[in-house]
């Protein structure tokens, strides 16, 4: 019976001791072996208001964990369709790949109209939305 108990412990003790914490940066990817398209994607927010037209903002951000701030500026498509860029590709390295706690911010005549919380994080290769909407409808504007 010792016999089986110590083995037990023997097997536990290495099971425990050959686990690694699980990271998730960008370095974990192995870019070099990764095949990924050549588009370039963003995560966008759609913004209306309750009679289902495009809100216009005067200015619009995101904020990484409450420490950093991305400025991005709208390009034709986005605008003449109501869509304000949260997050690119271009700000990968920034993110966890199991997500990161983003929050978009949206103003008019310099009033936060918008805070809103997204959990966005990437597969190697692009951004992607883990959770959070993409259509936001804003009352009594």
């Amino acid at each position: 019976m010792k016999v089986y108990y110590n083995l037990f412990v023997l097997i536990s003790a290495f099971l425990f001791f050959s686990c690694e914490e699980e990271s998730n940066s960008l370095e974990d990817c192995n870019l070099e072996s990764r095949i990924c398209t050549e588009e370039f994607r963003s995560v966008e927010l759609e913004i209306v208001d309750d009679n289902g037209e495009y809100v216009e903002l005067d200015n619009f951000y995101t904020f990484f964990d409450s420490r950093k701030k991305f400025e991005f500026s709208r390009n034709t498509f986005q605008q003449e369709n109501g869509l304000y860029p949260v997050i690119t590709d271009a700000e990968l390295e920034e993110l966890n790949q199991e997500g990161s706690v983003l929050v978009f911010v949206g103003e008019i005549e310099g009033k936060n109209v918008i805070e809103h919380q997204m959990l966005i994080g990437h597969d190697c290769c692009h951004v992607e939305l883990i959770q959070g909407e993409t259509k936001l409808i804003l009352k009594n504007l």
